[in-house]
């Protein structure tokens, strides 16, 4: 049986800006960040921070994000996603330019599931760009992903990776949720691979058997892999691993992703209708992800943008590739 929930609307499209209080743009070095052992986490090397804590990256109904508990998130200026965060939210610098927006149609199959909205901010000394982007979700018309399979297949978004940023410095990332019904970032860090997480369906703030919350560098799969987990193990049921006695659960080696500093990964989840656990996310937030340019103009590199469906509800695995704007020379390898 699915894992389906009842979702509050105490806050609905309230804003929920005047609840936050400042927070900064992280660092994202590219050797990554240590990390000791604790619950669902091994101590190594890992490519990501943790942002959002609550919600169980969104099988669960998540809070609006404040300081003390989510230090990925910051507010434009005056409120407003067409205006860069402060400079002292994003390391000292102040973004004094913008490039025309370039909103990109993201399709399937002949179907427009998004709009991904994308602007380019600048310094004056143009030495450092900010990279804005948003996917807002299809919430009219058909939006099904393979009108081949049966049913209304919505994509449920719960990775997306921006690329385009090796060879840079002072890579810095960070969101702003504008309104309480778009997703919260759950974690971002630089790397290619989705990590599937899927939950224990008895309760949605458990995770399943397995799960580990901050994939460490080793062991890793291979760099080219778009997602890395157990796929739909669901029972004849749906019931997903974990939860259900002889289903597989991932072994730390299906929880892994290797740090690629040409990436870099946001976990969140939404949808363009009600998904499998009973959600409603229809964009994501702001994303914003600061790192070193030059004066040239940014330009739109293919298969810079990777939005992907991981079976946190054992849906099929899912990856869309779409342009995205990057610095100029910037590239999609992994």
């Amino acid at each position: 049986m699915k894992n389906v929930k009842l979702k509050l609307a105490v806050l609905g499209a309230l804003s929920v800006v005047s609840a936050q209080a400042m927070a900064n743009l992280v660092s994202l070095p590219a050797a990554g960040l240590s990390v000791s052992a604790g619950t669902n986490q091994v101590a190594g090397t890992t490519g990501y921070v943790e942002c959002n804590t609550t919600g169980n990256y969104g099988t669960g109904t998540p809070t609006a994000p404040t300081s003390s508990s989510d230090p990925c998130h910051v507010i434009p200026a005056s409120s407003n996603g067409n205006n860069p965060p402060p400079s002292s939210q994003v390391g000292g610098v102040t973004f004094s330019s913008v490039s025309a927006p370039a909103n990109v149609t993201v399709t399937a199959n002949s179907e427009t599931l998004a709009t991904l909205v994308q602007r380019v901010f600048r310094n004056s000394a143009n030495t450092q760009c900010l990279y804005l982007k948003r996917l807002q979700m299809a919430t009219t018309g058909t939006y099904d992903y393979n009108p081949q399979l049966t049913g209304s297949n919505r994509l449920e978004v719960n990775d997306i990776a921006l690329g385009g940023f090796s060879s840079t410095t002072n890579v810095l990332a960070g969101y702003w949720q504008s309104i309480a019904s778009d997703s919260p970032v759950f974690r971002m860090g630089r790397a290619f691979t989705a990590v599937q997480m899927q939950a224990d369906p008895t309760n949605d703030t458990l995770i399943a058997n397995g799960f580990i919350r901050r994939p460490v560098n080793s062991p890793a799969p291979a760099a080219s892999t778009e997602i890395n987990g157990v796929g739909q193990t669901a029972s004849s049921t749906g019931t997903p691993p974990g939860a259900d006695p002889g289903t597989v659960t991932p072994t730390a080696a299906q929880q892994t992703a290797e740090i690629r500093t040409n990436w870099v990964n946001f976990t969140l989840d939404i949808t363009g209708g009600v998904d499998e656990d009973g959600d409603t996310e229809p964009n994501s937030p702001f994303l914003y992800v600061s790192a070193g340019c030059t004066s040239a103009a940014p330009v739109t590199t293919a298969n810079t943008i990777r939005i992907r469906q991981t079976g946190q509800e054992t849906q099929p695995f899912v990856t869309i590739l779409t342009s995205g704007q990057t610095r100029t020379g910037a590239n999609a390898n992994f």
